[in-house]
């Protein structure tokens, strides 16, 4: 029985723990232990966690990852060309 169900940003490695933030607002702190992570992730990669209570399934989401990637690069991009 599932009792999570969310979408998280994978936020940084601190140590043996990925930080996740829960998603949209990205105040809520998720720690999972490196060991208990059975796919790769990458920091800013928006994944779909499934709590059973006793292990996590982790799976990256990764068009919603690639379209996060391109709307920063277009604010990065927007941000220098004001600079300029």
């Amino acid at each position: 029985m599932l009792v999570n169900n969310n979408a998280y940003t994978l936020d940084r490695f601190e140590g043996d723990y990925a930080i996740f933030l829960k998603r949209p607002d990205e105040t809520d702190q998720l720690l999972i232990h490196r060991a208990k992570i059975d796919v790769p992730v990458n920091e800013g990669d928006i994944v779909q966690i499934l709590d059973d209570g006793e292990n996590y399934q982790i799976t990256v989401l990764q068009e919603q990852t690639e379209a996060q990637k391109e709307k920063v690069q277009n604010l990065l991009d927007r941000l220098k060309n004001q600079k300029n």
